[in-house]
């Protein structure tokens, strides 16, 4: 098995700390790099899968199971963990005994907030956030809430948030609005978050 070769941007600020005993290839992922590049292969698919055209409610239901299945199919190939609800207390996210609760509510949300009128993007900024929040897996949850959110615009005919994962993924500018969008977004304030969510979005 291969050394990790720690780096310093494996310190990066705002992100969940790496536990490497859930990787499944420890011999060809040595460092952030390298896992970054793993991911992103097994993201790829779910984007085809779910992006490439709208998806069906069958096929994207927006319900408890299938939030946990997304998560799996997006890192499966990477941590034995994948699409499991933690059971540890991370920096960020509710208690792991709220997790089932809060992402039950999420889909009952989520399915209300076009009865009440409110926007399209507005509830893909709402899902993004809220997601994020409950931070309900190990790693890979802003990924996972951006590709949630972005899902479900597909489904619905608008276009998606092209985010800069890439950028996101390393100490930046970027990074650190992104950031500063979601704790604002904790208060209450989706300002920023709804601006960053209008400035990526696809034309």
């Amino acid at each position: 098995m291969a050394a990790w070769d720690a780096r310093p941007e494996d310190s990066l600020p705002g992100a969940t700390p790496i536990d490497l005993s859930g990787l499944k290839n420890r011999a060809l992922v040595r460092n952030r790099a390298d896992l970054a590049d793993a991911e992103a292969l097994n993201i790829n698919r779910s984007f085809l899968k779910y992006l490439a055209a709208p998806p069906s409610p069958r096929a994207a239901p927006f319900d408890y199971a299938w939030f946990l299945k997304l998560h799996a199919e997006m890192f499966g190939d990477v941590w034995t963990w994948a699409g499991v609800i933690r059971r540890i207390d991370l920096n960020l996210g509710v208690p792991p005994v709220e997790i089932t609760e809060r992402l039950a509510a999420l889909s009952s949300d989520l399915h209300s907030w076009s009865g009440f009128g409110h926007a399209l993007e507005t509830q893909a900024t709402w899902l993004h956030h809220k997601a994020v929040q409950v931070h309900p897996f190990e790693n890979g949850n802003g990924r996972w809430a951006r590709l949630l959110a972005n899902i479900w615009l597909k489904q619905h005919g608008a276009s998606i948030v092209a985010w800069p994962d890439a950028v996101l993924g390393i100490a930046s500018e970027i990074r650190g609005e992104y950031l500063r969008a979601v704790r604002a977004a904790d208060g209450g304030d989706y300002a920023l978050l709804g601006e960053l969510h209008r400035r990526f979005t696809a034309v």
